[in-house]
């Protein structure tokens, strides 16, 4: 099972810059060059191109970060010596390009989801071990320090047995309204955010579910033309006996104070743990804003370096910076085997991809699905 690890096991000499190329450049595509360009400027990698078919995007990012840009990724990929590329599309593109990258060998790192499917999450596992490349899966959520100091509760004992959970993983409307209006019928507020958690209850618990009964509604994204769910609420049983509930949806108001509302709770035979991922206690107020908003330093925080500039902070950021240490570790002579269950693989996204599966599944005819 993955665990969040430092890399002191892994000795050797000075790690060689792995060439670097991203494939989407829209919101997270820019988080994702953010951080990949201060890789670059601290000397850890080469931040060689970027792949975006919005022209018009492409070029106001190949202007801010002084990268090399295409609006065809394959062409990229022919063009360019890459060890490693982040794929930063709609979910639904995620499966046809990670299998183009991963035949002409090169690493990769594809947000969440894996695919939107189990059928096309395992084909892009087997598409990269027939290519002998890693499958980095960005669940970032493991990488937050309030859901590592839940896990060590739960590894530690102090919680007991976990009996039942509760999690909350809200967008606001302007989510698949404005931002990825273009492509949120393809998607749910499963598929898009709750996902995350599907996975961390999973990591956290080390236990497979066993079934699942969900529920799902589909009003006020329909009345403005957007064929998908506003909200999916599910309830996961395991087969450690633990049942966790999760409401996921993505119509919170405009006023509310954060992008999304996010928290986990866990109880035990010997305790309780929250952990409230919104309200981290920092409120911030302008005029030139419409509401009050709450921050998150813990995911999210540029930090002034002298010597690099804006330096991304987080753990938002932590798990892109890891995969690139893990790509400069296979570039300096480490092989996959070597660092089996130290990164969110594949194989183990694909479990949280049969749990969405499944849960569109039971929403649809309206029964428990056995996993």
């Amino acid at each position: 099972m993955v665990t969040v690890t430092n890399l002191s096991k892994f000795k050797g000499g000075i790690l060689m810059k792995p060439r670097v190329g991203i494939i989407g450049a829209g919101i997270y595509g820019s988080n994702m060059l953010k951080a990949y360009s201060a890789a670059h400027r601290m000397g850890k990698i080469e931040l060689v191109s970027l792949a975006e078919i919005n022209e018009e995007v492409l070029m106001e990012q190949e202007r801010r970060f002084n990268v090399k840009g295409y609006t065809d990724y394959k062409d990229m990929l022919d063009e360019e010596q890459l060890d490693a590329v982040a794929i930063v599309t709609p979910d639904y593109l995620h499966r046809e390009i990670t299998l183009e990258v991963a035949d002409r060998g090169i690493h990769i790192l594809v947000q969440k989801p894996l695919d939107i499917s189990t059928k096309g999450g395992q084909e892009m596992i087997d598409c990269a071990k027939k290519n002998n490349v890693m499958l980095y899966v960005d669940f970032h959520k493991r990488y937050d320090p309030g859901h590592i100091q839940l896990k060590n509760d739960i590894k530690s004992g102090k919680i007991g047995k976990v009996q039942y959970g509760y999690v909350w993983m809200e967008d606001k409307i302007v989510v698949p309204s404005v931002w990825f209006k273009k492509w949120a019928q393809h998607s749910s507020p499963a598929w898009f955010i709750g996902i995350h958690f599907y996975d961390l209850i999973y990591w956290l618990l080390e236990s497979r579910p066993k079934r699942i009964y969900a529920t799902a509604i589909k009003d006020k994204l329909v009345s403005m033309g957007i064929d998908t769910y506003d909200s999916v609420q599910a309830k996961i049983e395991f087969e450690n006996g633990a049942n966790f509930t999760v409401d996921a949806s993505w119509i919170l108001p405009e006023s509310f104070t954060a992008i999304v509302n996010q928290g986990i709770r866990v109880v035990g035979t010997k305790g309780v743990s929250e952990v409230d991922s919104e309200n981290r206690g920092i409120l911030r107020a302008f005029e030139d804003e419409k509401s009050a908003m709450t921050s998150n330093p813990y995911g999210n925080l540029e930090q002034e370096s002298y010597f690099y500039g804006l330096v991304p902070q987080g753990y938002t950021y932590e798990s892109m910076y890891y995969f690139l240490d893990l790509v400069r570790l296979l570039k300096q002579g480490y092989k996959l085997e070597d660092m089996k269950g130290i990164y969110p693989s594949g194989e183990e996204a694909l479990v949280s991809t049969q749990m969405c599966e499944a849960i569109h599944e039971s929403a649809k005819i309206a029964k428990p699905v056995d996993f």
